[in-house]
């Protein structure tokens, strides 16, 4: 009994535990998706296309991506940041992982205030290898801009993807 009591007061005599360190928040470059963290409508000109909601996990070091399009077709993204490199990589998987792009890894190319630019590389059906990137920027009225294309030369870029999200519930 007298050692459980000294134990006890051992431990009530230790000094607190330090403050949790969030090196996942700490630099520019960590918070280069913030402006995207919400619930999304997605928006191809007038059409909704899609529901995006996009979630910061782990302290920050993560970012998930959950989508589902209007025929019910889904994707995910674990955007994972590397706080030894101060830089993010986003896995790409959708329910169709069969298909060019339906699975693709990307890695954070540039940035600036309110828009980054993540770069990659997908096969297509004949086995060519493209490179492919997708470009988020803020938008006026807390919506966002997205923008995936594709090159063959890294050069010449071709649009294949363009939309705006609107947070969930508004008008485009």
């Amino acid at each position: 009994m007298i050692l459980a009591i000294a134990a006890g007061a051992a431990l009530a005599s230790q000094a607190p535990a330090a403050p949790v360190r969030a090196p996942c928040r700490a630099t520019e470059a960590s918070r280069s998706l913030d402006f995207w963290i919400g619930d999304w409508d997605v928006y191809v000109g007038r059409q909704l296309d899609g529901r995006d909601s996009v979630e910061r996990v782990l302290g920050g070091c993560a970012v998930t991506e959950r989508w589902r399009d209007v025929q019910g077709g889904e994707g995910m993204s674990l955007f994972a940041f590397d706080a030894r490199k101060d830089l993010w990589v986003q896995n790409w998987v959708t329910d169709d992982s069969s298909m060019p792009g339906g699975i693709k890894v990307k890695v954070l190319r540039a940035r600036s205030p309110g828009s980054t630019t993540f770069q990659g590389e997908i096969e297509g059906k004949t086995g060519a290898v493209y490179y492919d990137r997708t470009i988020l920027t803020a938008l006026p009225g807390g919506r966002v801009h997205q923008e995936i294309q594709v090159s063959r030369n890294g050069v010449d870029w071709r649009t294949g993807f363009d939309a705006v999200y609107v947070p969930h519930g508004r008008k485009p």
